[in-house]
């Protein structure tokens, strides 16, 4: 079970949306976050560990830094959840 994290205490950002996969491994989801596109990267279970801006036409460059980034959940009904956000460690 995921674990859930409501609205309060969390600067949750709503706007985001998946936009697709990485070009060169499908199983790397890319999702827009605050107007930048990552590639999410290693999860552990509770965070995404090695993740990375992906710019240049296609979302195909990536970015030398990598980042942290945690799903934040809503429960909508008994045992199930929804993504509310992500956040940038």
């Amino acid at each position: 079970m995921p674990r859930v994290k409501g609205r309060k205490g969390y600067n949750v950002n709503n706007n985001f949306k998946n936009v697709g996969t990485w070009w060169n491994d499908s199983s790397i989801p890319l999702v827009e976050i605050n107007g930048d596109v990552y590639a999410l990267s290693g999860w552990n279970g509770e965070k995404y560990l090695n993740c990375w801006k992906c710019t240049g036409e296609g979302y195909m460059d990536a970015s030398k830094e990598t980042y942290e980034i945690e799903p934040l959940y809503e429960e909508v009904k008994e045992d199930d959840f929804q993504i509310i956000g992500y956040k940038i460690l």
